[in-house]
């Protein structure tokens, strides 16, 4: 690995962000083999970096940036202290961490890489992403739900609002995009309008979908995927209105919205992509671990996570033809 400036050393460590090592620096608790170090030194793996006593490592390994069909029952999380957690299932010679959040009963996209900086941005910048999520409650709605629903979910430009697109699929079940700005704390919403989630699969981030990805499987996203994500991530966010919905007040509040939500941060649309879905014929990844990949290329690679599910997932390594068990399932934002 090549010498790389010591605040971009403990950043990629994972241990915090750069600025928050500058500060560090700044204030004498870092040390470079056992010194104190000068403004701007450049360290390898070979030195020993230490914030308060604690060593830190980072691992010589291409940056890997990937897609998960997340299936219900795994946890999304690299604590290996967690049972079926989606790293441990994935099996990745890579240090990989989950981005965004995603309950153990959700299913859908979920972003995973090595390059740490990638991760706490793209954490960061979780709203600003555009989400698309099939939802299912436990009771029959009406047509004021879905009104209430899309309120509560409005963005604010100006003190404008624009409110959520809800499609109504079934009597218990609906399809809502989330653009970016908008509240995604889904099931907090509808709990404070008398529902519970009992379903929720989050089918699109941005322009990457589930397309040709079965439950349970991953690819490497493709160079143009990791390049609009990292906009997204390095973009500030407009300046507008900023305030809280009351959620509890939902229950008491008219469809027509003549008591509207404060109104909240907003951003800019991000500009799509357009990058074609993954159509490679790629590698079924099971038992064996497959090769460090780099960013991401046109084709990218595939893999499938194995591990035992408590539902509708899988057990063992993917099969030929990536079969699965199970539907779908839960929580977003």
């Amino acid at each position: 690995m090549e010498p790389k400036r010591l605040n971009k050393f403990i950043s990629d460590s994972g241990f915090c962000s750069r600025r928050e090592a500058d500060r560090l620096i700044e204030e004498g608790r870092v040390t470079v083999n056992g010194k104190e170090p000068d403004a701007g030194t450049k360290v390898t793996p070979k030195d020993k970096i230490r914030v308060d006593d604690q060593l830190l490592n980072v691992r010589d390994e291409a940056p890997v940036f990937m897609v998960l069909h997340k299936p219900s029952g795994m946890s999304a999380t690299d604590d290996m202290g967690v049972r079926d957690n989606v790293v441990r299932a994935i099996n990745h010679p890579a240090s990989l961490h989950p981005i965004g959040k995603l309950d153990r009963e959700d299913e859908g996209v979920l972003f995973l890489s090595n390059d740490n900086d990638f991760v706490r941005k793209l954490s960061k910048s979780d709203n600003r992403l555009e989400k698309e999520l099939i939802v299912t409650v436990n009771k029959p709605f009406s047509s004021e739900f879905i009104s209430k629903l899309s309120e509560a979910c409005a963005s604010f430009v100006d003190g404008n609002p624009k409110k959520a697109v809800v499609k109504k699929e079934s009597t218990t079940r609906f399809r809502i995009v989330l653009e970016p700005g908008m509240n995604h704390g889904i099931k907090k919403i509808c709990e404070a309008l008398g529902y519970t989630v009992t379903f929720l699969q989050r089918i699109r981030i941005e322009s990457i979908t589930l397309t040709k990805l079965q439950k349970g499987h991953w690819r490497t996203l493709t160079a143009q995927e990791v390049e609009n994500l990292k906009q997204i991530a390095a973009a500030k966010p407009d300046k507008a209105a900023k305030g809280k919905t009351d959620f509890k007040d939902f229950k008491t509040r008219g469809a027509a919205g003549k008591d509207q939500p404060a109104e909240r941060r907003a951003y800019q649309k991000p500009v799509k992509s357009g990058a074609a879905e993954f159509s490679g014929s790629g590698k079924r990844i099971g038992k064996s671990r497959p090769a460090a990949t780099g960013s991401g290329s046109s084709k990218g690679s595939r893999g499938g996570a194995k591990g035992t599910p408590d539902r509708g997932g899988f057990r063992g390594g993917a099969k030929k033809g990536g079969s699965s068990r199970g539907g779908s399932s839960n929580r977003s934002r």
